[in-house]
């Protein structure tokens, strides 16, 4: 079976990338920050502005490689993993759904007639879509990982979407409008939020990200030179 994994092993390289863009993303922008979000201080110079800008786009095109690569190998396979990448494949389908189909029209009507609770619900909706996106990186390997990679994909899935999820719902409930001028012309409402990221309990919940990150990105490692090792032995 391992054999015939040709395209599986290009596709968690494809995720452990992603990973590794998450992570830039996250630690580029606190350090940059200097632990302390203030929405107001962002610009489109700013260094969370554009590592986000450039950096995001390409980890959500990656991804979406993946999944599909795995996915469409899986089948071929049948079994748990083959139900498994479905699933993947549908969450992420309903994440992309709920970010541009929900997320997107909901907070430009919020923004645009300074409807606060309407801001906070496409917040709290990008909030939640983004569980499924925690969960995608463990439904994706789970039925062809060894038991010690399925050790920590657990932990990792756990700590990953608890932490995450409660680091960007909580700051919901503390957003504000503030009236700006965009582009000299329109006016239009901004969100406006801060966060001290070294205060508890964002701490806490920053490093239950981050330890969850790690937990996958070893456990995609893992696979990755598991499941590349047979497929070298078999092209000499």
């Amino acid at each position: 079976m391992r054999m015939e994994l040709k395209l599986t092993p290009m596709a968690l390289l494809f995720m452990i990338i992603c990973m590794l863009l998450g992570f830039t993303i996250a630690i580029g922008s606190l350090i940059s920050m200097g632990g302390e979000l203030r929405t107001e201080a962002l610009s489109p110079l700013s260094v969370p502005t554009i590592l986000v800008s450039v950096l995001d786009p390409l980890a959500i095109v990656l991804e979406f490689v993946a999944v599909i690569m795995i996915f469409v190998e899986a089948r071929r396979m049948g079994g748990a993993h083959r139900k498994l990448t479905s699933l993947s494949l549908c969450f992420l389908v309903a994440w992309l759904v709920l970010n541009f189909g929900v997320f997107v029209p909901v907070s430009f009507v919020g923004l645009t007639s300074g409807s606060l609770s309407l801001v906070r619900i496409a917040l709290a909706v990008k909030s939640s879509a983004a569980i499924l996106q925690y969960i995608i990186p463990l439904t994706l390997i789970y039925g062809l990982a060894s038991l010690r990679e399925k050790k920590l994909l657990l932990p990792a899935a756990a700590l990953t979407t608890a932490g995450n999820f409660l680091l960007t719902l909580l700051p919901i409930w503390s957003v504000k409008l503030t009236l700006t001028r965009l582009a000299g012309m329109m006016l239009i409402y901004k969100p406006v939020v801060e966060v001290n990221y070294l205060s508890q309990p964002y701490l806490t919940l920053l490093l239950m990200g981050y330890v969850g990150g790690i937990l996958y990105m070893t456990a995609y490692i893992s696979a990755y030179l598991r499941l590349r090792r047979p497929y070298k032995s078999s092209k000499r």
